[in-house]
């Protein structure tokens, strides 16, 4: 018996995102999917505008891989709206782009089991056990203030991990978005000198983002999930 592992998403509030902003995030989410391809996804689709569902390449990686794809929302942070979030300081204007939470976020539901048949090419047309758990998670996040949760075919095992994901995601809903951004790199295995390359920041500022960020709680929970 194979177990597999699909996660699926719909973005929170996407309505009340500026229709420019809004199809630039459409855009962005779809490079985003087609680099994880290449590595922690078989297949993925976005549908309606607004949601989206991808088969992991393996179920031990479907927290991972959703882990990367909520803080890719954390930390999403678009030209358009940088000079909406900035102060003064004399007659220069500071940017505080990293300092505060934005306003993109993303409910995950994670399924964990069979599969009845998965079509590659049009994933959201498959069906099976892991994609009904998937999207009763999804379903039950609808009308609560967790945007993320993991059910699985073992009960015992979705009460064991229901405690630390329900930690987690709060944690998560405080992100500022260089944290998000720290978390979205960290998860991909990037070396600290690789992400001050890309962050434009010291090694020191890295350590610091790492600690503020709880990454050490964040990862061996992770661990914990992939070994499970």
């Amino acid at each position: 018996m194979k177990i597999y592992g699909i996660i699926t998403g719909d973005i929170v509030s996407s309505r009340e995102i500026e229709a420019p902003i809004r199809e630039r995030l459409f855009d962005d989410i779809g490079s985003l999917l087609k680099d994880l391809k290449k590595q922690w996804i078989n297949s993925y689709e976005t549908y309606r505008g607004d949601s989206l569902q991808c088969e992991v390449k393996s179920p031990e990686v479907a927290l991972r891989v959703a882990l990367i794809i909520r803080s890719f929302f954390r930390a999403y942070f678009p030209d358009e709206l940088k000079p909406k979030i900035s102060f003064k300081k004399g007659k220069k204007a500071i940017a505080t782009k990293g300092y505060f939470a934005t306003n993109f976020d993303v409910r995950l539901g994670i399924g964990i089991g069979t599969v009845d048949f998965i079509k590659k090419n049009k994933i959201t047309t498959s069906d099976g056990e892991a994609f009904r758990l998937s999207g009763e998670a999804l379903d039950n996040l609808a009308q609560a203030t967790q945007r993320l949760a993991v059910k699985t075919f073992n009960p015992t095992f979705n009460e064991q991990i229901e405690p630390p994901v329900l930690l987690l995601d709060a944690l998560i809903q405080k992100w500022t978005q260089n944290q998000a951004e720290l978390v979205l790199y960290k998860l991909q295995d990037k070396k600290e000198d690789e992400i001050a390359a890309r962050l434009k920041i010291t090694q020191s500022a890295v350590n610091q983002r790492t600690k503020t960020a709880q990454w050490l709680a964040i990862e061996k929970l992770v661990l914990y999930f992939e070994k499970r």
